[in-house]
């Protein structure tokens, strides 16, 4: 099997690129910082190859896919959380960069991996979504609004799919303990509680390298499209999925706008 990770310098994805190679996997790890690439590789060994590349950039993205050739497994995982504050005293620059990575960098892996994988009628995509994106998410707009399309994207891509073989997993890791949760003065001055959480609060990351290993090797394919997190309860979800009612089982799951609410 042949993965693709991007986000590979930190957090998830470098935990990610090392599990996957070490279970066996040829992994391409994108990333931008070349020297953490470097330290990526001589710890991983053999089966991780590194390609720099700003998930910003479509053409840095698609000569690193091109040159990976056929590709089992993607996982689209680059995300910063950049912008944090009220909306009006957020640092603007700051505020599209985050969305810029945390979409368009999907876009961008996306376009690059799928004509090869519909061509094969084979191949999974994860894409690191979050919960964030189903909920309000003040003094941290950026991120919550690039969250929020990034599910509306993966549910409209899933349904273009169809029939394809090629199946797309919006995945939520939960709060995972990365750099990324030490979080910004801008939104802990908000949200105090943020700055001194409890090791209890956050998600093992060995739940995210689970529940990616299953989407690798089938078993959850009938989800493909349904938005999962790393605490679900997977095998209680697949023995809802009805075969009758396939499509219904592949929709994302929407919070209720309230008690009652029929279009939950």
């Amino acid at each position: 099997m042949t993965a693709l990770v991007t986000g590979t310098t930190r957090g998830i994805g470098r935990a990610l690129a090392l599990h996957l190679a070490s279970g066996g996997t040829d992994v391409v790890a994108l990333g931008r910082d070349a020297a953490a690439l470097a330290a990526l590789a001589s710890e991983g060994g053999p089966r991780i190859m590194t390609a720099a590349a700003d998930v910003t950039d479509g053409a840095a993205v698609r000569r690193a896919v091109e040159a990976a050739g056929d590709l089992d497994l993607v996982v689209a995982n680059a995300g910063v959380l950049l912008g944090a504050g009220a909306l009006w005293e957020a640092d603007v620059d700051a505020w599209w960069r985050g969305f810029e990575v945390n979409v368009l960098g999907a876009v961008h892996t996306l376009r690059a991996v799928l004509p090869r994988m519909i061509e094969r009628g084979s191949g999974r995509v994860v894409v690191m979504a979050s919960g964030i994106g189903t909920k309000p998410s003040p003094w941290d707009t950026s991120y919550g609004a690039s969250k929020a399309a990034g599910l509306q994207l993966c549910s409209s891509v899933q349904q273009e799919l169809e029939g394809s073989g090629v199946l797309l997993f919006p995945i939520s890791p939960g709060m995972v303990r990365t750099d990324m949760t030490r979080f910004p003065e801008e939104l802990t001055r908000h949200v105090p509680e943020l700055a001194d959480l409890p090791d209890d609060a956050f998600t093992p990351v060995e739940l995210v390298l689970g529940l990616v290993d299953r989407i690798a090797a089938g078993g959850l394919d009938p989800l493909a499209g349904r938005f999962l997190h790393a605490r679900d309860d997977l095998d209680r979800l697949l023995a809802e999925v009805d075969a009758r009612d396939g499509l219904r089982a592949r929709t994302l799951r929407v919070a209720p706008a309230y008690d009652g609410d029929p279009r939950a």
